[in-house]
């Protein structure tokens, strides 16, 4: 009776120990990066800064092959990488965004300056001879 007790116990403990050291599933990170590249493919990042959006497409698409392959930890770090560099493209194209339009309010105050500069020498009162 001991004895089947002890292997009970045993089993058990190595069944634990077997799935604290199994690695999680690659999904979930691979889920997320796919959210992130879409969002920043939806935030302008193919016609404002489509190299680490691609980058990020390129690393996901290596993720998802890692996990077909078996290799979640690997897979996951690649989706991770991934969701950073889409993060980045989509900030990246917000800020090219928003660069762009102080440009163009900057052009457009400039000639707001020149026709008021034009208008005030209309203007000027001329020196009487």
């Amino acid at each position: 009776m001991k004895t089947l007790i002890l292997t009970t116990v045993l089993v058990g403990c190595a069944m634990a120990l077997a799935g604290c050291g199994s690695t999680p599933s690659a999904a979930p990170s691979i889920a997320a990066g796919a959210s992130s590249v879409e969002a920043a493919r939806s935030a302008g990042a193919p016609e404002l800064d489509a190299i680490v959006l691609n980058e990020a497409r390129n690393k996901l698409e290596k993720a998802r092959a890692l996990a077909t392959a078996g290799d979640d930890r690997a897979a996951t770090r690649m989706a991770e990488q991934a969701d950073v560099d889409a993060q980045l493209a989509r900030a990246k194209a917000g800020s090219e965004r928003s660069r762009l339009a102080v440009a163009e309010l900057e052009t457009g105050l400039q000639t707001l300056r020149d026709e008021l500069n034009r208008a005030a020498a209309k203007q000027a009162p001329r020196p009487m001879p």
